[in-house]
């Protein structure tokens, strides 16, 4: 048994200092073996696991989610530092040092003489520091830092982004929504032509442009295809309840009857 007494931190830096002393604890000599057994590779899927589900909490505006779901973001991150600290890879404040160093360095207009009035300008000022840095501003040294193990509906986001910076770009939103429909029209052919492969391609084409249709709207794809995960779920538990409630089976020979449902759950929302 390690002694260890708690109390509660009224600060930030003691908070802080309670967590990382608690993973510590747990990875050290007499800890959780659990937790000891833990690497950094291991340790990914419980980090991108609770990021998503403070996603969630977000989406559902619930308050209490987000701050339990950012607590165990930080158990997470805060472990993986201690496995490579473990691993004398580097410490937490090698991290947090060279992190407080760029924020710095990248925002002259807030530490610096620089001015910057609009979101753009701040990107701009950020982005002409990483050039002064000596960063490899090729496209394919842009793209090499996508990460590739990213979902592919977030990795085209973040690919079409840089592509956007660096200047291959639309000129206006209306391009890329006639884009949708002409890649949608190229689905079309795919499909009469019926190479399962062509249609795979196609498809991917479109769901590309859909990509970047939203990134021109400023809405992340991946979070609205969550939203909408949650509202036809929502909506088909609210379709099968009252189908029940009616008699009515749940199959194709009573489509008219559900669409009829659905439209009345769609309605009632609005």
């Amino acid at each position: 048994m390690i002694e260890y007494e708690y109390r509660p931190a009224k600060e930030t830096v003691s908070a802080f200092r309670n967590l990382y002393q608690i993973i510590s604890l747990l990875r050290g000599e007499g800890g959780c073996p659990y937790d000891r057994a833990q690497t950094e590779r291991s340790s990914l899927g419980n980090l991108i696991d609770e990021a998503y589900e403070y996603l969630e909490g977000v989406a559902n505006n619930d308050r209490s989610i987000c701050k339990e779901e950012l607590g165990d973001v930080l158990l997470n991150v805060f472990s993986i530092l201690q496995i490579h600290e473990d691993k004398k890879d580097f410490t937490t404040v090698d991290v947090v040092n060279e992190v407080c160093e760029k924020l710095i360095r990248r925002h002259p207009h807030v530490f610096s003489d620089k001015v910057a009035t609009s979101v753009e300008d701040g990107l701009s000022l950020w982005n002409s520091v990483k050039k002064q840095e000596g960063r490899d501003s090729s496209i394919s040294a842009v793209l090499d830092h996508v990460p590739s193990g990213m979902p592919p509906l977030e990795k085209s986001y973040e690919i079409q982004k840089k592509l956007g910076r660096m200047g291959f770009e639309w000129t206006c939103i209306d391009d890329v929504i006639d884009k949708v429909y002409e890649e949608l029209d190229e689905v079309k052919e795919a499909i009469k032509e019926g190479s399962q492969e062509h249609m795979e391609e196609e498809l991917g084409d479109v769901l590309q442009t859909l990509v970047n249709l939203s990134r021109w709207m400023k809405v992340r794809p991946d979070q609205a295809l969550e939203r909408a995960n949650q509202k036809i779920t929502r909506r088909f538990v609210q379709l099968s309840q009252i189908a029940q409630e009616r008699g009515i089976e749940i199959s194709k020979d009573n489509l008219d009857a559900l669409d009829a449902i659905w439209d009345e759950i769609k309605a009632a929302e609005n």
